[in-house]
């Protein structure tokens, strides 16, 4: 399955994802530094913005009754969270988990959220994987590992 509704799928786990960390991030923020009382209108915006992909992603699924559709999906999705994660060095840099939040950049705690909530989503998918998805999933990652050694 390729084409529009797979990428219509792909780009709304991804914002639902980026709506989860942000809400997440803004969370944290809170924690760090006393915000203004407005905090609690934006954090309830971020709320809202994930319930909204969340029922976005819920009409979508009724959309995909083959489970080959749904196979790719996780397949394609766990792959993006791999190159993701391969670039959470450069993302990273510098900061250590050793150090404080308290004087960590934003950006980095951003990027910080963000690889925690990527790390924990594949877990979660490959975790979910019937053995046939599993078995396509190592097979795409052969190949991307080959055309990757073949630049």
């Amino acid at each position: 399955m390729h084409g529009p509704p797979l990428e219509c799928a792909l780009q709304s786990l991804q914002q639902l994802a980026y709506a989860r960390i942000t809400r997440e991030f803004i969370r944290a923020r809170h924690e760090r530094v006393e915000l203004l009382s407005s905090s609690d209108m934006v954090m309830d915006d971020a709320h809202q913005r994930v319930l909204h992909w969340e029922r976005v992603l819920a009409e979508l699924r009724l959309l995909f009754d083959d489970p080959r559709q749904i196979a790719a999906i996780k397949i394609a999705r766990a792959l993006y969270l791999r190159m993701l994660l391969e670039s959470a060095p450069t993302r990273l840099q510098a900061w250590s988990d050793s150090e404080s939040m308290g004087d960590m950049p934003k950006s980095h705690l951003f990027e910080w959220i963000s690889y925690d909530f990527e790390r924990l989503e594949l877990a979660e998918l490959e975790a979910s994987m019937s053995r046939e998805e599993a078995a396509s999933y190592a097979q795409a990652l052969d190949a991307r590992a080959s055309s990757i050694r073949e630049e």
